[in-house]
């Protein structure tokens, strides 16, 4: 059985912040991503999640500015505060295991790290879809990378500790051969590039192959336009008739003694010609 245990909070100037506070998820065991969401949508609509943003800043001495004391008062609120909310919205036992301290930025990060749901299965298939996916060509690189990245911080979130640098070398493995240029580039150079970089310089270089692509197609578009455009053969039997490489007067004066041969082998057969009998 679990035993959460919580705290009774003196009137405020809100009325609705004893039911807001209600809402708010107990910390039982592995719900940590439920309870800190409800718990950080409080603090933070109620302006006191500044210790949980920001570190403790120095305090006050007899030369501060009333700007500085002003924000320290104000940091030294919201840290008591989320202290307060935070120890009485989790179960007891979790609350006795967390190690002392003053902070609540250190209590929450304990707590994290500690009570984190890491659920083998799902790490697995981030991790499979990380190392397995690869670009289509068809949603874009950029969506492609953002996919990849969002596997990268998934399995980083479940205690998987992958380097950045990893990261550019899986997005560069899974482009296909058309990227080699940019691949053989970033090999090439002595300074990484940052994921940032990558990510424009293989966006620009997509942008370029499109460019490439349409100007080829609009190019073949043409020649099958004016091919359209031409009379057909005149072929006999389905076949294109071919003409002959050489001299074309050649070939005209041979047309033309062939023609002649053959006007002359006529008129040698005229009947009129012809022996006459006995």
């Amino acid at each position: 059985m679990h035993i959460v245990e919580f705290c009774y909070f003196p009137a405020t100037s809100n009325p609705g912040i004893s039911l807001q506070l209600s809402a708010i998820k107990p910390l039982i065991r592995n719900n940590f991503e439920e309870w800190f969401e409800s718990f950080n949508v409080h603090m933070t609509l109620q302006n006191l999640d500044l210790a949980l943003r920001v570190d403790e800043p120095s305090k006050p001495t007899d030369v501060s500015s009333t700007d500085e004391r002003l924000f320290y008062e104000r940091w030294e609120h919201s840290n008591r505060s989320c202290l307060m909310v935070m120890k009485c919205i989790m179960n007891k036992s979790i609350k006795e295991c967390v190690p002392k301290t003053e902070k609540a930025k250190n209590f929450l990060e304990y707590v994290k790290a500690n009570y984190t749901k890491i659920d083998n299965a799902e790490m697995a298939t981030h991790l499979k879809l990380l190392t397995t996916t690869v670009y289509d060509g068809v949603s874009g690189v950029r969506d492609h990378i953002i996919k990849l990245k969002h596997y990268f911080n998934k399995a980083n979130e479940m205690k998987v500790e992958l380097g950045e640098n990893f990261l550019k070398w899986l997005i560069l493995e899974s482009l296909p051969v058309s990227f080699d240029a940019v691949k053989l580039t970033y090999n090439a150079l002595k300074e990484e590039w940052t994921l940032e970089e990558l990510m424009s310089i293989v966006v620009q270089h997509e942008v370029s192959l499109k460019k490439n692509e349409t100007h080829s197609l609009a190019l073949v578009t043409d020649q099958v336009s004016n091919m359209k455009k031409k009379p057909p053969h005149k072929n006999f039997g389905g076949f294109k008739q071919f003409k002959r490489k050489g001299n074309s007067n050649q070939g005209t004066s041979n047309a033309s003694a062939s023609s002649n041969a053959a006007k002359s082998e006529k008129v040698q057969l005229l009947p009129q010609d012809w022996p006459q009998a006995g």
